[in-house]
């Protein structure tokens, strides 16, 4: 499949730092085309860094007239993707960092027997630390409840199905989102082992709570309001399967990390309160995205 597929990658860029201009070219060496997504318009610092990446190869910037989020975001350069021919999508966050033949590796998943594959991503690794993520340390192709965007493979077919990313989310859960909506089409998610991207999430940073050393998010009071709001849109919509508790643990360990070792604690607990009631306020409607 890899000799006769056209693959796109998306990149999406919010204020990104130099670090991008080495992931995109390493994605440069893998994919038939890259759409960068410039969610930050009108930033000095943003154009200086995206001027080196426009001169790669095969790189086309797509610029946005604000930040539209995560979901809108990735959603422009899939629509260019799709537009301009290509059989997959493979969508990046900008920090990010894509491993040597992992687009062979992950284009090999879409021809196991079976239902038919809608995404297939990697294997997890924390960027700080340099160490898998719990339940990453595995081999093989196997079958998921849902996969981060960031890493995410998609095939043209299934996305013509179930449509693009709710841009209604904006950011935090989006992933979650179009993976439910993929396994309720009858289609799989799959986890290729064997290969590995690093991943930071958030502004991640070391410090130390009872001689352990940790990871502290710090999260925006914004990302806050999304999470808790966004959250209460999956149960409403999915209810309360696997998905859930494992979300529910990670939540669990991030909100005492926030209460006891970040700043800025009071602006997050309201954040996150505007959230909830967000969340059950929310109007639900249709979530196909052409």
């Amino acid at each position: 499949m890899t000799g006769t597929a056209r693959v796109a990658a998306v990149v999406l860029a919010y204020r990104p730092t130099a670090s991008i201009v080495d992931n995109v070219a390493k994605l440069a060496e893998q994919a038939d085309a890259i759409y960068v997504v410039n969610n930050s318009p009108e930033d000095a610092a943003t154009d200086e860094v995206l001027a080196v990446v426009d001169a790669i190869d095969a790189v086309t910037i797509l610029d946005q007239g604000r930040n539209v989020g995560v979901a809108a975001g990735f959603n422009a350069g899939m629509r260019r993707a799709l537009a301009d021919g290509h059989d997959f999508v493979w969508i990046f966050d900008q920090d990010s960092t894509v491993a040597e033949g992992m687009l062979t590796a992950l284009l090999g998943a879409f021809d196991a027997p079976g239902r038919p594959v809608a995404i297939a991503g990697p294997a997890l690794r924390a960027e700080e630390t340099g160490h898998l993520y719990d339940g990453e340390l595995r081999s093989g192709v196997r079958d998921q409840t849902a996969l981060i965007s960031s890493g995410a493979l998609f095939s043209r077919a299934a996305l013509e199905r179930i449509g693009l990313h709710d841009e209604r989310l904006f950011i935090d859960y989006v992933d979650h989102d179009i993976s439910f909506r993929a396994l309720r089409a009858g289609l799989r998610l799959v986890k290729v082992y064997d290969t590995v991207l690093d991943h930071r999430f958030g502004a991640s940073v070391e410090s130390r709570f009872l001689g352990r050393r940790i990871y502290l998010s710090n999260y925006s009071p914004m990302r806050h309001y999304y999470m808790t709001r966004n959250r209460i849109i999956m149960i409403r919509r999915y209810g309360f399967g696997r998905w859930f508790w494992e979300d529910a643990a990670y939540a669990t360990k991030a909100w005492i990390k926030v209460l006891l070792c970040e700043r800025d604690r009071g602006p997050k607990v309201r954040a996150a309160l505007r959230g909830l009631v967000a969340g059950v306020r929310f109007r639900q409607v249709d979530t196909k995205v052409d």
